[in-house]
């Protein structure tokens, strides 16, 4: 999970990538501060932090900051033998 500190995120499916910062985790809810953009709740987002990747779900929004409930996460570096086994 990322500690404090920057990531990058967008709205799925298409979204242009933006720059957040880490508030804080609680359990499974990533909490993010983005600004005063507003998303309804259930919007989708893919958080890349590092070697991770995160993908969840708006829960709520408290001034400015997205609580995001983690859904999956995927560690590319992992990934990486499978990815050129595949080509």
């Amino acid at each position: 999970m990322p500690e404090q500190g920057a990531v990058r995120m967008r709205v799925l499916p298409d979204g242009e990538p933006q720059h957040a910062s880490v508030v804080g985790w609680q359990g499974r809810l990533l909490e993010l501060s983005l600004g005063e953009r507003n998303f309804p709740p259930g919007t989708l987002f893919e958080i890349e932090h590092g070697d991770m990747l995160y993908l969840g779900e708006l829960q709520e929004k408290k001034g400015s900051v997205l609580v995001i409930a983690i859904e999956h996460s995927v560690d590319r570096d992992r990934l990486k033998p499978i990815r050129e086994a595949w080509g």
